[in-house]
């Protein structure tokens, strides 16, 4: 039976409608490629006509039911409508409640869909924690709906671009914050969790995680900082001892090059946005999140909901195309842990 990869609709005012549309019907001549899109029919048809492209999906559903019938009958691409936009009121580039209304309920239904056994891999585009907010959600991100629709507080994020398979160990945090999180423990905590995922067939096992410094030329324990001796060096000694293959502090300027020539499984670093950083600079337009700890894997798109370029047919295909492309490969369950 067709394995399925589930896109769902990020901000509806955004570029995401035009993406994944442009996306499937780019992959619509692929044999294996069965993908089901989530999100605003209204919205989706709308982008369809006004950049003048054909809708490629052999099969609509609305409910789970004839999701199921469509799946039986080997539907390869099929879009299943979570909301219903009043596309009177609509406009490209202006969030609303509506909009927020819509990408919540495309999540939503995607994990529903993957957790009712119909799909095996998620792909996200972002949102607009502006049309959260209008429509009434405590919720900013993706990741954080993910951690409430799953259930689960075991959600781990990386960035990657090409070799580079990168962990924050601080998200979302100013940096004087996230200085403060910086401790031995943390680190080590950090370390086990991704030590723990190198079981995925996704990881080369044979192969290191390196552990970033903070500071230029990893400290001296003294003008140059002392997080390295204080929390980092302790960690990794650990680490270690506990049987991991760990390298580091590791200063950003060899991490990050040598993490591009594949010399690590993985790296951690301290802030999340030197993973962004990294990252973005080796592969700006293919750079993917992948989740971990999610009773399945998820692709997501960084970057903002494409407020500015909504509605005009410019928007790069590259991030979306390879998320995809990496989400049915992640159908197969060897990749799970």
């Amino acid at each position: 039976m067709l394995r399925y990869a589930v896109l769902s609709m990020g901000e509806a005012a955004g570029t995401s409608p035009e993406i994944i549309l442009r996306t499937v019907i780019a992959l619509s001549a692929t044999p294996d490629a069965g993908l089901i899109v989530t999100g605003d029919r209204g919205v989706f048809d709308r982008i369809a006509s006004d950049l003048s492209l054909v809708l490629p999906f052999s099969s609509y559903a609305d409910d789970i039911d004839a999701l199921i019938e469509a799946e039986g009958r080997e539907e390869r691409l099929i879009f299943f409508s979570s909301s219903s936009i009043d596309m009177k009121a609509f406009r490209y580039g202006i969030p609303s409640a509506d909009t927020g209304e819509a990408s919540y309920k495309a999540l939503e239904s995607a994990v529903d869909i993957i957790q009712n056994g119909l799909g095996q891999s998620l792909v996200t585009c972002p949102v607009s924690n502006v049309s959260l907010h209008e429509a009434g959600y405590d919720v900013r991100s993706v990741h954080e709906m993910l951690r409430r629709f799953a259930q689960t507080d075991r959600l781990v994020n990386m960035v990657n671009a090409g070799s580079i398979n990168a962990f924050g160990l601080t998200h979302r945090r100013s940096v004087r914050s996230a200085i403060d999180k910086i401790t031995r423990e943390n680190v080590i905590e950090a370390l086990i969790k991704i030590d723990a995922l190198k079981v995925s067939s996704y990881f080369d096992k044979s192969l290191p995680i390196a552990v970033g410094a903070l500071n230029p030329q990893d400290g001296d324990g003294e003008w140059l900082g002392t997080e390295e001796y204080d929390a980092i060096i302790p960690a990794v000694t650990i680490a270690k001892t506990l049987g991991m293959d760990v390298e580091g502090p590791i200063a950003a300027e060899e991490l990050f090059s040598r993490s591009a020539r594949g010399e690590f499984a993985a790296i951690l670093v301290m802030t999340a946005g030197e993973a962004f950083a990294a990252c973005g600079a080796a592969s700006p337009d293919e750079m993917l999140i992948i989740s971990w700890g999610l009773p399945f894997l998820r692709i997501g798109i960084p970057g903002d909901a494409g407020l500015r370029l909504a509605g005009k047919g410019e928007a790069s295909l590259k991030g979306m195309i390879r998320a995809v492309g990496e989400a049915l490969i992640l159908r197969d369950n060897s990749f799970m842990v």
